[in-house]
């Protein structure tokens, strides 16, 4: 990984009508991967000891998650008769945890975008989604100044 370039992944495999792709443990290893890849760039960024995610995880039986991909039509590499393709900008995973000092739920555990899709209302097409299918979920600290003015938007 080069520590002053993000390529983001390109193929006719991402495409999703809400802009979002769901990564279960049953997903294919593509989308594990590059979710993987993606959790590469948060430890990065935010300079943490280990990676968030990684694709092997699926295997654990006690580890119960939901990763999700970001995704947009990639105008700049259409052709004409070849398949649709479609960009990957981000990721994140949602995570079910056990509290001592309360009930057990769902937990955003990280989410990182390209830099140059922040601050366009990307992550905000998808908070409504996270909300419904996530309920009243907490956010893992530390928690970013820019996702902490998100949330003062959003919450």
């Amino acid at each position: 990984m080069d520590d002053y370039s993000i390529t983001l992944p390109v193929s006719d495999e991402f495409s999703s009508n809400s802009g979002m792709l769901i990564v279960e443990e049953v997903s294919g290893k593509i989308f594990r991967d590059k979710l993987e890849v993606f959790a590469r760039y948060f430890k990065k960024e935010f300079g943490f000891d280990f990676v968030q995610y990684e694709a092997s995880e699926h295997l654990l039986s006690n580890n119960k998650y939901e990763g999700f991909l970001f995704t947009e039509l990639a105008w700049d590499h259409l052709e004409e008769d070849k398949p649709t393709p479609y960009r990957l900008y981000g990721g994140g995973c949602m995570r079910w945890r056990k509290f001592h000092d309360k009930e057990a739920s769902w937990v955003l555990d990280w989410v990182w975008l390209h830099p140059f899709f922040r601050h366009r209302g990307e992550f905000q097409k998808h908070w409504n989604y996270l909300k419904t299918q996530y309920g009243d979920f907490a956010i893992e600290p530390p928690i970013s100044a820019d996702m902490q003015k998100f949330l003062e938007k959003n919450t």
